[in-house]
C-alpha cells in the first residue's frame, strides 16, 4: 500500500520541503554585511612603539537573518590584540572579537584574518628644528619674503628606527599670489635626508605658526671707501702719502638704507709707531641694516717722511779761524 504512487509521493514531499524554505526565505531572509572595525591593542608595553603590518583595520562579515542583521553594527564589534605576552620585535599574535552574546546563537561573524603581524620597537624623542621651505613667487615684484616659525623647533617621536631617518621638519608654503604679510597655522612634515615624507612618526605640536613677511628687494650700489686715520707718526716723523686697495667695494641692503650711506670708511687706523713705508691691512666698518658684497678688508700704503735730517747725516762745521798776532 505504502509503496503504491511512491514517485508521486517522493515529488510532492519534495515540493512541500522547497515551498516551506521558499516561504521562510521570503519571511525570514539571510542576509550578510561587512563592517570595518579599527584593531585596539591592549597591554602596550611601556617606552614602545607599537607598529601593526598592514592595515590598522579589520573587515568583519556578519551573515544571518535579516531581523538579526539588521540589529548589528560595527560600533558593537571590538577587535583587539592583547600584547602581554609580545617581545621585542616580530609578533604574530591572535585577533579577538567582541560582540553582543546573542550573536553567537544568531549570527555567523568572520573576520577576514584572525592573527595580525605586529611589531614592537622601543621609543625615541628628539627635538629637530623646523625649516620653511618656500615655493613659487608672490603677486608684490622686487620683494622677498621673511618667514619665521613659532615654534622654531618641534619633538618627533616614534620608533627608533623610524625617528632616526628623520632629518629636518618643513613646513611647505607657497607664495604664488601673496599681496601681503601673513600669519598661518600649517601641519609641519617630517623628511628624510631625500626630503622624502617619513610616516610613522609623531610630531608635538602637531601645527606651527608660520609668519611670514615681505621686505623690499635688496639692491646693490657701489660706494667708495675712505680709510680712517687715528694717531698720527712720532715726532720727527709725518705721514706724507697715503693710498687704499680697493678704492670702491659693493653693498647690498634696502634702496631706503642705501640711499643714507655715500661711503664706507675702514676702522681706525694707528701709526704712533710706524716710522717708515709700510702697508697695512685693515678691516673695513659694515653699516647696521647693510652687507658687503666680497672681502671685508683693504689694503692701505702709507709713505712717512722725516721732518728734519738724521743726526749721522748732519755736516760738521769748521771751527773760526783766529787772526795772528802781530
Amino acid at each position: 500500500m505504502l509503496r503504491e504512487n511512491l514517485v508521486e509521493k517522493l515529488g510532492s514531499l519534495l515540493i512541500a520541503v522547497v515551498l516551506v524554505l521558499y516561504v521562510q526565505s521570503q519571511l525570514h531572509p539571510v542576509l550578510e554585511r561587512t563592517y570595518e572595525v579599527p584593531i585596539e591593542m591592549l597591554n602596550v608595553p611601556s617606552g614602545y612603539e607599537v607598529r601593526l603590518e598592514g592595515s590598522p583595520r579589520v573587515r568583519i562579515t556578519v551573515r544571518g537573518i535579516r531581523e538579526a542583521v539588521e540589529n548589528t553594527g560595527a560600533e558593537r564589534i571590538r577587535a583587539t590584540v592583547d600584547l602581554r605576552e609580545a617581545k621585542p620585535g616580530e609578533n604574530r599574535l591572535p585577533l579577538r572579537l567582541s560582540y553582543p552574546p546573542q550573536w553567537g546563537t544568531e549570527l555567523t561573524v568572520q573576520p577576514e584574518r584572525t592573527q595580525v603581524q605586529v611589531f614592537i620597537e622601543a621609543r625615541l624623542a628628539r627635538q629637530v628644528p623646523v625649516r620653511v621651505h618656500l615655493t613659487g613667487k608672490p603677486e608684490i615684484r622686487e620683494v622677498l619674503a621673511e618667514a619665521l616659525t613659532e615654534p622654531s623647533s618641534v619633538q618627533v617621536s616614534g620608533a627608533v628606527s623610524v625617528v632616526r631617518r628623520v632629518q629636518q621638519v618643513q613646513v611647505p608654503f607657497d607664495l604664488t599670489g601673496l599681496q601681503g604679510d601673513i600669519e598661518v597655522d600649517i601641519t609641519p612634515l617630517a623628511v628624510d635626508s631625500a626630503g622624502n615624507p617619513v610616516m610613522g612618526v609623531q610630531l608635538n605640536p602637531a601645527t606651527v605658526r608660520l609668519k611670514l613677511r615681505l621686505i623690499p628687494q635688496p639692491t646693490v650700489r657701489t660706494v667708495p671707501i675712505s680709510p680712517r686715520l687715528g694717531e698720527l707718526p712720532p715726532f720727527p716723523y709725518r705721514l706724507a702719502w697715503f693710498a687704499v686697495e680697493p678704492v670702491t667695494v659693493q653693498v647690498r641692503g634696502s634702496p631706503s638704507r642705501l640711499r643714507e650711506i655715500h661711503v664706507i670708511e675702514t676702522t681706525p687706523i694707528s701709526l704712533r709707531t710706524v716710522t717708515q713705508d709700510t702697508t697695512l691691512t685693515v678691516p673695513l666698518q659694515v653699516p647696521r641694516g647693510v652687507e658687503i658684497i666680497g672681502t671685508r678688508e683693504v689694503q692701505v700704503q702709507v709713505r712717512i717722511e722725516r721732518l728734519m735730517p738724521e743726526p749721522s747725516r748732519m755736516k760738521s762745521q769748521p771751527p773760526d779761524e783766529q787772526p795772528e798776532s802781530p
